[in-house]
C-alpha cells in the first residue's frame, strides 16, 4: 500500500489564492464596494416660522392668536383644553372686538368645550 498521490491541477484555487500586499500602501476598493456619498441642503420657509412675528395681531399673554387657541379646544390633552380656554378669556378681556368678528367661529368651539364631560375643561368654561 503506497501513499495516495495528489493531482495537481493549474486551474483549481485561482479565485481563492491570497493576494499579497505592501505595508503603507492604500489597499484596492473592492468590485463590490457601494457609494454611499450623499449631499443635503436645508430650505428655509418664512412663511413656516414657529417665530412668526405677531406684531398687531390680537394674542395672548401666551403670544397665541384666536385661530391657535380655538385650535388648541380641540386638543385630545384636558390640560391644554383648559389653557386654551383660559387664553381665549384673557384675549377676550383685553380685545373685546375680537368677539364680535370672530363669533361664529369661537360659538362653534365653545359650544363642544360647555358640554365637555371631562371635569378640567368643562368646569372653566367661558360661559358665566
Amino acid at each position: 500500500m503506497g501513499k495516495p498521490s495528489k493531482r495537481k491541477n493549474p486551474g483549481v484555487g485561482v479565485d481563492f489564492r491570497k493576494v499579497k500586499h505592501k505595508v503603507g500602501k492604500k489597499l484596492p476598493k473592492a468590485q463590490n464596494d457601494t457609494y454611499t456619498d450623499f449631499k443635503s441642503r436645508s430650505i428655509n420657509l418664512s412663511t413656516q416660522s414657529i417665530a412668526q412675528d405677531k406684531a398687531g395681531a390680537a394674542v395672548s399673554e401666551r403670544n397665541l392668536t384666536l385661530k391657535e387657541l380655538v385650535g388648541q379646544l380641540s386638543h385630545h390633552n384636558t390640560h391644554t383644553r383648559r389653557d386654551a380656554l383660559a387664553g381665549l378669556q384673557q384675549l377676550l378681556t383685553a380685545y373685546p372686538a375680537e368677539a364680535r368678528r370672530h363669533a361664529a367661529l369661537l360659538l362653534e368651539a365653545l359650544a363642544t368645550r360647555v358640554a365637555d364631560g371631562e371635569q378640567p375643561a368643562g368646569s372653566r368654561s367661558l360661559v358665566r
